[in-house]
């Protein structure tokens, strides 16, 4: 339709100014006034009556968002609002309250406010409960902004005191139930996803990487804790998850500020043996020092040449033949110049290898058990030489205050807290070789590691028992598919669980 001036005619809304809207919530539970639909409904209506075009997807949220723990520029829907005021020609800003703003008193002012004002001078702040133009320099805002954050204080801290008799009563403080679990009179109980979680960390225990057990889980349809498919992300919170072990490992926070960590040992069922964390742990250290356990060169790093006495290395080779390409993977030794093809070399070790595992890895519980006590008397020996050391240093801190010799302090403290860090470490793992001498650790250890048939599994938990269990193999090289070789063996089948 074209008006008398042969022109186009514009819409109703192409005639009012442009406004974009900011709404959060908390977390997701919220309802009520704090609901992402009672604010935008409060907010379309408010913009409607001023006189603003407020576009659907001019509205932006920030979901599950605290305003009191994160400043202004941390809320991805505040952030995404700025892109768009300082790029368009937004002439105003709508938010539902206060309370939605900021409750930090000086965030949304210093990180928001400021900058875009200098840039837009005649942007103009409204909030649904305010007629006025809402400004920082107003009295009543600044009121409202104190009030806020005193709120959000008091909030904090009743939070933090209802989860101290929590667990001063040895029950679970109100949170987010681990995958796995169901909760039950504040207490964890294992549910039919149970036996999933320990899965994962059988899984993670034979040295799958996180990718690699992702997509084992969704490759075989098993339900993620969305019900849709399971993302890395996931796989990684639930085995740094502690409270599968069975313990409660619980932070107290004030203002976002780490103030006290608490720990309920067997204060709930546990679904993974603390045998599995260890073997995780042990498994990522092999990963850091042998970059990847993923790989088709079984016996990288371990192969040593028995001539020269240099480790040997290994590549990719390609050759083609009858126009077709092939692909070989070689071990070789720069220094004797020769070359071995890997799965030659892979067919006869992993033989033998077997043959000698069946006897050398032949573990009772009377030889785990020994093992590990001695590992514990060895550690108990440090402990004892730390504190004895961390006394004396105690003493001379005294006599050095005594003399009022104050530029010591730093040294004194300095030396205090690497001892106490030092004497913690050593009687964490104390306490960690303890649960494993329990009757349940030690038979998911011999259910582990008994009876390997080593040719059945996948490279991964082959190259896993070869970096545990062989200190080197050396190689005498005597023709394309001929050699010898001799397998130095790790003298404590344990030693990967102890060091």
């Amino acid at each position: 339709m074209s008006n008398q001036h042969g022109g186009s005619q514009k819409k109703p809304h192409e005639k009012r100014k442009l406004a974009v809207a900011s709404i959060r919530r908390s977390s997701h539970k919220q309802d009520g006034n704090q609901s992402f639909e009672i604010q935008r409904m409060a907010i379309k209506d408010y913009a409607e009556k001023q006189g603003y075009y407020l576009p659907e997807e001019f509205i932006f949220y920030d979901n599950a968002q605290s305003a009191y723990r994160k400043n202004a520029s941390k809320r991805k829907g505040l952030n995404k609002m700025k892109e768009i005021v300082l790029s368009h020609n937004v002439s105003a800003i709508i938010f539902y309250d206060f309370s939605r703003i900021d409750r930090k008193i000086y965030s949304f002012v210093s990180e928001f406010y400021t900058d875009v004002i200098a840039k837009k001078p005649h942007l103009k702040f409204y909030t649904t409960t305010k007629q006025d133009e809402w400004t920082p320099a107003d009295l009543d805002v600044k009121l409202h902004l104190i009030m806020a954050n005193g709120e959000s204080n008091d909030k904090s801290r009743r939070a933090v005191d209802a989860q101290k008799t929590n667990i001063d009563k040895k029950e679970r403080p109100g949170s987010t139930v681990p995958f796995g679990y169901k909760q039950i009179e504040k207490k964890l109980v294992p549910d039919e996803n149970a036996p999933i979680v320990l899965f994962i960390f059988y899984l993670a225990s034979w040295g799958h990487s996180i990718q690699r057990i992702t997509d084992i889980l969704n490759e075989a349809g098993i339900p993620s804790p969305s019900k849709k498919q399971w993302r890395t992300s996931s796989i990684e919170s639930i085995l740094k998850n502690q409270a599968y072990g069975g313990s409660l490992n619980w932070t107290f926070r004030r203002n976002n500020i780490h103030q006290k960590e608490h720990l309920i040992e067997q204060s709930h069922v546990a679904i993974v043996p603390s045998l599995f964390f260890k073997l995780i742990e042990v498994n990522r250290e092999l990963k850091k020092k042998y970059n990847k356990l993923e790989t088709p060169f079984l016996f990288g790093s371990l192969l040593a040449c028995k001539n020269c006495g240099n480790h040997l290395l290994h590549r990719n080779s390609s050759t083609k033949k009858k126009g077709a390409k092939y692909n070989y993977l070689k071990y070789f030794c720069t220094n004797c110049s020769y070359e071995m093809d890997i799965d030659i070399l892979n067919e006869k070790l992993l033989g033998y290898i077997q043959q000698q595992l069946s006897v050398s890895v032949k573990i009772n519980s009377d030889t785990v058990i020994n093992n590990l006590n001695e590992f514990i008397q060895s550690l108990q020996e440090q402990l004892d030489v730390l504190k004895a050391k961390e006394q004396i240093v105690l003493a001379n801190e005294k006599v050095a205050e005594s003399h009022q010799e104050n530029q010591l302090k730093g040294v004194f403290s300095n030396v205090k807290t690497r001892f106490k860090n030092e004497i913690n470490q050593i009687e964490q793992s104390i306490k960690e070789i303890e649960i494993l001498l329990s009757p349940a650790e030690l038979e998911v250890f011999m259910n582990s590691f008994q009876n390997i048939d080593i040719c059945k599994l996948s490279q991964t938990e082959q190259r896993l028992i070869l970096l545990n269990f062989i200190n080197e193999i050396r190689v005498s090289f005597k023709g394309e598919s001929n050699f010898e070789f001799d397998i130095q063996f790790k003298v404590n089948p344990i030693s990967f669980i102890t060091r």
